[in-house]
């Protein structure tokens, strides 16, 4: 059965038995009936299919992260561990070394980890229920708020699924417009990473240069959008805010090029610190056969060799017409996904040239949508879509299903962060205590962003 509102780059064909390069990023229902989202990672395509019948390791993080609120959920990965002097030892759900409410069971015989069990649910706020029969509109309000850090990518996401299923033939320019908040929100959130990375490691004054830094960038953010985090930005069929003069645009890129520049002077700083390179190289080593077998996402799958980037597998507006380097880092540990977020916050400067230097002219909204496509939503009682776009943390699935009158019927959400986290717990395993932290933030994780 093919969709009418799948994008024709999605292929729609069954897959019996992911395997290898093949990877089952999301499950969900469309009117009781299991289907998948699939990635084939070697070439960067996206498949739809029926739920295949065999399943691997990733799948069991999909289904508990489906779980309600109120209900604490352990990401329990592989066999029980036991031994003479081995004990659990409780960090969080509150913690000095983890800024929201989230907890790990680490299990040790002493100084070295011999598993960790993260335990996410605490943050739950069950968006996806509460949204059900709201308005699109109303329930952007609701989606963009899920994980503030990346409100840009989650209301790009559930707008694109919206708009599709709407048949709303959105203008060039606001997908554009998109695309520069999303490339600025990548930015602001890899300093933050980087930040809290030289924090851990001691140094002061490089922490306090990393965080003006991101605090320079959330400041343009409100300069050009309106708000430091983005809130705002998107409404169905179209942007709140246009950037419309020339001079205006090229205003926003040589801000972004000057601080970009400071960076590099930054990096060069902090590579040169052994303390620095010491605490991040062979840490928390994550093999590339694992983070395929565990459904690595972002910056955490390219620091271990995996080319995943959904601009590539997902190729909207405008990142099918424009120049794209996919960092790639075969060194598996800390410093590879440090590196990673280096050099993508250098090339979503040069992204951001060209689609400062590129965008097109016209509207920044639709209303109307296509005869065809209200004639389908009208006769199709399982009318859904879905999108990804690479947040920060990267790969962000949203499906969107409305009913005839155009409210929400149903909609499925999974983030970057659920499927790192056994990534996480995988790659700390035989590290000792104090390498925890250097892990913890080289992986971008966020409990808000898996709680939603």
């Amino acid at each position: 059965m093919l969709y009418p509102f799948i994008p024709k780059f999605v292929e729609q064909r069954q897959v019996e038995d992911p395997c290898g390069a093949l990877q089952t990023s999301s499950v969900f229902e469309i009117d009781g009936r299991p289907m998948a989202i699939l990635t084939d990672t070697e070439n960067n395509n996206t498949i739809l299919s029926d739920i295949p019948s065999r399943l691997g390791d990733e799948i069991s993080v999909l289904i508990k992260g489906e779980t309600a609120p109120g209900i604490q959920v352990d990401l329990d990965l592989g066999a029980r561990v036991e031994g003479y002097g081995v004990f659990t030892f409780q960090y969080g759900p509150v913690s000095s070394g983890i800024s929201e409410a989230g907890g790990f069971k680490l299990i040790t015989y002493g100084e070295r980890i011999v598993k960790v069990i993260p335990q996410i649910n605490f943050k739950k706020r069950g968006v996806e229920r509460r949204v059900i029969d709201m308005k699109p509109d109303d329930a952007l309000l609701l989606v963009e708020r899920s994980a503030g850090n990346f409100s840009a990518s989650y209301s790009t996401c559930f707008v694109t699924c919206v708009e599709t299923c709407l048949g709303l033939e959105v203008p060039s320019r606001v997908r554009w417009i998109r695309a520069v908040a999303l490339e600025l929100e990548r930015i602001y959130n890899h300093l933050g990473v980087f930040g809290r990375l030289a924090e851990a490691a001691s140094q002061n004054i490089a922490t306090a240069k990393a965080n003006a830094l991101r605090e320079r960038i959330l400041r343009i953010n409100a300069k050009y959008f309106h708000h430091r985090f983005l809130f705002g930005l998107n409404r169905i069929g179209g942007v709140n805010n246009n950037l419309l003069a020339k001079e205006e645009r090229r205003d926003l890129f040589e801000s972004i090029r000057t601080l970009t520049n400071e960076f590099s002077n930054l990096v060069t700083y902090f590579l040169s610190s052994r303390i620095f390179l010491d605490r991040l190289q062979n840490t928390a080593r994550l093999p590339k056969q694992d983070a395929l077998k565990l459904g690595a996402v972002g910056p955490v799958a390219r620091g271990s060799g995996i080319g995943l980037d959904d601009r590539l597998t997902f190729p909207i507006e405008p990142y099918n017409d424009i120049i794209i380097e996919i960092e790639i880092d075969d060194d598996e540990d800390a410093m590879a996904r440090t590196m990673i977020r280096i050099q993508e916050i250098q090339s979503s400067t040069l992204i951001l040239e060209q689609l400062l230097d590129r965008m097109p002219s016209g509207d920044i909204s639709k209303t109307q949508p296509s005869t065809e496509a209200s004639s389908a939503l009208h006769n199709t009682d399982s009318a859904f879509s879905f999108c990804r776009i690479e947040s920060p943390s990267g790969d962000l699935i949203q499906v969107v299903q409305l009913d005839q009158k155009g409210r929400i019927k149903m909609l499925h959400i999974r983030p970057p962060s659920l499927v790192n986290w056994l990534s996480f717990a995988r790659s700390l395993e035989g590290n000792v205590f104090t390498d925890f932290q250097f892990a913890f933030e080289s992986f971008g994780l966020s409990y808000a962003d898996s709680d939603r």
